[in-house]
């Protein structure tokens, strides 16, 4: 019998697991309502979680920028797709497009930060910083791109990690300070 490694094995199950998934999401949409509504939605977001985090799954470490990367090119059409199928109006440009563009931009500055800083105290610091700016930015951009009238989420957010990535930077130099003298 051949020898089957555990990242094809695991591949397969879930393979198996989401095919069925998605074949439960067509049985019972078209027996309660006879025509493809509803479905779209968990059998896009099956299908485009399966691909995103095959490669993960099947290299493990080694497919992790793989994963990244097909999570950065196929968020936004993944997203337009679910748009233009399911008629729920125009939130693709106004809400969808930036807090794709910025979360998949603070994807890759936490990889980033995660690969070069080794202190966990500067490091956390340095992504929670970031996620404020971003946070800021996606407000910002969807203010500029819609009539939305929003509460400042964006400024209390990003004053609010600011604060912590400054408190985070400050205990890793006290730590590491107070490690020095010992």
């Amino acid at each position: 019998m051949k020898f089957i490694p555990d990242s094809h094995a695991r591949l397969w199950a879930i393979s198996v697991f989401v095919f069925i998934a998605i074949l439960v999401c067509v049985i019972c949409n078209m027996a309660i309502q006879r025509e493809m509504t509803w479905l779209v939605y968990p059998v896009c977001s099956l299908i485009f979680a399966w691909g995103v985090f095959a490669p993960l799954i099947y290299r493990g470490k080694e497919g992790l920028l793989l994963s990244l990367g097909l999570l950065s090119g196929l968020i936004l059409p993944y997203l337009l797709v679910l748009e233009q199928w399911t008629h729920t109006g125009s939130w693709f440009i106004p809400v969808a497009f930036p807090i794709s563009v910025f979360a998949v931009l603070f994807i890759w500055i936490t990889y980033a930060i995660l690969t070069r800083i080794k202190n966990p105290w500067y490091a956390s610091s340095a992504i929670i910083a970031a996620g404020g700016v971003l946070s800021l930015c996606t407000y910002l951009a969807i203010l500029g791109l819609s009539d939305f009238a929003m509460f400042p989420w964006g400024w209390i957010s990003f004053g609010s990690a600011l604060g912590l990535a400054l408190l985070l930077l400050i205990a890793g130099r006290i730590r590491r300070e107070a490690n020095n003298k010992l």
